[in-house]
This record gives structure tokens, C-alpha cells and sequence, in this order.
């Protein structure tokens, strides 16, 4: 029997501030996490394993059932597989080492039980020259038995590749689900459905009066336990995960993408909440992604457009690095934990960390570090200690 490994390279750099607390493989893309996508393609019982950066080991082995870095000594072999890799056809278990590789960058790696013992989380994740030389001379395109093979495969190198491929994805997803499946849920009278097939409601889901669901443009798909308040307009595709709310009035255009136990309000339009987020006030957001957590106050408006419709520019590297992203429709990106107070506004392209606390009524910076606390008054380190008190009563 061979087994699985999904790993994590050093790219989970380029998508910070996601990935300041968890795994590249665990953002989501549509209905799905990328770790999903990557095991729904092996079906069936095998040992799987997560290859992760030492500092959020830990927490991943909570979240997942999984071994995390050990691989299981028994098996016959594992695949090894990029966890930011995209349209990767699926690679079979069996078949002779090989090694297939793009731009560089190692898509996957099927292994033999003598050659994958050699195999540890470290050597996917080099930062400094050292460490590259080294993984260098470790990995398994250093063999000379295996074969290495060039192979076509896309890459999640930053937040923008998952909201440019976000709507897309999405429609896929939830038609699979709107059209084969039985609806659960519930729409109570008064409740206005376009193309009605197009719409899949969970178990214990409710639709109440006044709301209309748009599944013309693409499926709408609602999990379990999900409530959609009176007089809400949702245009598909879109989803809404296990026990999110939508608020009285909102509107959810297309590809809002909407995780589970998420509040939410206003006017969404391309964007993601990764989990557990609230932004159920009015204001308008468009073609942003929330991690984990985040709270956006009352009257907060995300910019996704410049006014000389040019392409949005990104800070990265720790604000160093200017990045042009090439779209024109871009708006924030915000790290687990953080706090927007009311009535702030966003740039397009705003890159904001984890556990920061936004709060007065002066401009954003299109970057903020981890541990920021900005007020009128300036910008400083918020008390870490106050800050994981905060995250503990989320």
C-alpha cells in the first residue's frame, strides 16, 4: 500500500498574511480548501501525511486527522505532491520513481520505500542559500535512477491567483452539488428563486421571506444549519458555509465566497471568508479574502478599483517589495484575528496581517505589519498579550 503526502514549499511566503497560522494547502478556492481538492482526487483508504513549516505543526495536527511531517514507515511507497499546485492532473499511486517538476519547482515526487525515508518537511521549505544547497543534493531529482519529467501545472503564488480563479471555481463546485443533489433546506413562502435548480440547500438551511436567489449566473450553493435573513438578494455562483448567517438586506453577487460560521452583510461581490468572520454590517466589499476570525466594522468600504483603472499594486515583503498583481479588480487581504473599526476605507490592494486592530478615521496604509495597532494617534505594536486575549474571546 503507498500513501500520500501533501507539502508545503517555500512559497507559502508569497501568501502571507494567510499563511502567517496555517498551511499553504489549507486556503480556500471555491467550495474547497486546496488540501481537499488535491485528496478528492484519491479516493479510498491510504495513509496521508502534511508536510508543514515546524511553527504551526502543531495546530495543523488539530485541525486535520492526519500524520503531520512523520511518514508511516509501512508503506510501500508515497506521493508526494505540491499542495499549492493547480490543475495537476491526477498522478497514480503506482508506477516507477519519477519526479515531476515545473519552472524549477517540484509538482510531485513518486517514491519507493528506499528513497522516500530520505524525505522530510525541511527540504521543501529552504529559505536560505545553505538550506537550498542542501535540499539540493537531498531530493530526489538528485538520483540519478529517477526520472524527471517537465511537467504543465499552475501554482497559487499569491492571494490574487485565488480570487482571479475564485468565481470560476466556484461555479464548478456548487453546480456539481445544485444539480445532482437533493435540497435539504427550506424556502419559506415568499422567498423568489431564478432558475431554481441551480440552487442547493442544506440540511436545516433556511431561506426566509424576501429574499431572492439569482442562480442565473451560476449555482448557489447553502450548507447545513445556514440562515439567509429577510429580504437578502444573492446572484450565484456563490456559497455560504455550515452555519453562516447572511443579514437582513444583504446582497451577495457573484463569487461571494462565504466559509462557515461567517456573519455577513452589506454588499459582497468576489470575495472569500475564510472562516468564522463577520462583516454583517452595510459597506461594500469586493474581490478581497478574510482569514479566520477577522471582524470588519459598521460603514467599512474595500476599495477594488483605482481611479485610473490601471492595475493594482500590491506591498509585499514586509512592505519593501511593490508588486504589480496585473488585475484591475483587486481589494484587501486580511490576516486571522484582525479588527477594522468602523467607518475605515480600504485601498485597493491593502495588504493588512494578522492580529492587528484597526481603529479612527484616518487612511489605511496599503501595509500594515503583524501586531499593528493604528489609531489617529499613529501606528504601533499592539501588546501581544492583549492581542491573544482578544483572539482566546473570538
Amino acid at each position: 500500500m503507498r500513501g500520500v503526502c501533501i507539502f508545503e514549499d517555500s512559497g507559502h511566503t508569497g501568501l502571507l498574511p494567510l499563511t502567517h497560522n496555517r498551511a499553504s494547502y489549507e486556503l480556500r478556492l471555491g467550495m474547497y480548501t486546496l488540501l481537499d481538492r488535491i485528496l478528492q482526487q484519491y479516493p479510498g483508504k491510504y495513509p496521508v501525511t502534511l508536510f508543514a513549516r515546524e511553527d504551526i505543526a502543531d495546530t495543523l495536527g488539530e485541525r486535520y486527522p492526519h500524520q503531520v511531517n512523520t511518514l508511516d514507515p509501512d508503506t510501500d511507497g508515497y506521493l508526494f505532491i505540491n499542495g499549492r499546485a493547480l490543475d495537476l492532473r491526477p498522478v497514480p499511486l503506482e508506477g516507477e520513481d519519477e519526479v515531476g517538476i515545473c519552472k524549477d519547482t517540484v509538482v510531485y515526487a513518486r517514491l519507493n520505500r528506499k528513497n522516500y525515508r530520505t524525505m522530510t518537511h525541511g527540504l521543501f521549505l529552504p529559505e536560505t542559500g545553505e538550506e537550498r544547497r542542501k535540499a539540493k543534493d537531498t531530493l530526489p531529482t538528485s538520483l540519478p535512477s529517477i526520472k524527471v519529467h517537465d511537467v504543465e501545472a499552475g501554482f497559487v503564488d499569491y492571494p490574487w491567483d485565488i480570487i482571479r480563479n475564485n468565481r470560476a471555481e466556484l461555479e464548478k463546485d456548487c453546480g456539481a452539488f445544485s444539480t445532482r443533489r437533493k435540497k435539504q433546506g427550506q424556502a419559506l413562502d415568499g422567498v423568489y428563486m431564478l432558475n431554481p435548480q441551480g440552487v442547493f440547500l442544506g440540511k436545516n438551511a433556511t431561506v426566509k421571506p424576501g429574499c431572492v436567489l439569482d442562480a442565473g449566473p451560476g449555482p448557489i450553493y447553502m450548507g447545513d444549519e445556514v440562515e439567509i435573513m429577510p429580504n437578502s438578494v444573492i446572484i450565484g455562483p456563490a456559497y455560504v458555509g455550515d452555519g453562516s448567517t447572511v443579514m437582513p438586506g444583504a446582497r451577495l453577487r457573484e463569487g461571494s465566497n462565504i466559509g462557515p460560521g461567517c456573519k455577513v452583510g452589506g454588499e459582497i461581490s468576489n470575495s472569500i471568508l475564510h472562516s468564522y468572520s463577520n462583516k454583517q454590517h452595510d459597506g461594500f466589499m469586493g474581490d478581497s479574502y478574510l482569514g479566520s476570525w477577522v471582524n470588519i466594522g459598521a460603514g467599512t468600504v474595500t476599495s477594488n478599483l483605482k481611479n485610473t483603472y490601471g492595475t493594482v499594486k500590491v506591498r509585499l515583503n514586509k512592505g519593501k517589495e511593490l508588486v504589480d498583481t496585473g488585475m484591475m479588480f483587486l481589494g484587501a487581504v486580511i490576516g486571522d484575528h484582525t479588527k477594522i473599526g468602523i467607518n475605515s476605507s480600504l485601498d485597493a490592494g491593502t495588504h493588512i496581517s494578522c492580529h492587528c486592530a484597526v481603529a479612527g478615521g484616518s487612511p489605511i496604509p496599503k501595509y500594515l505589519p503583524p501586531f499593528t495597532w493604528l489609531t489617529d494617534q499613529g501606528q504601533q505594536v499592539y501588546n501581544m498579550r492583549k492581542a491573544f486575549i482578544v483572539a482566546s474571546t473570538a
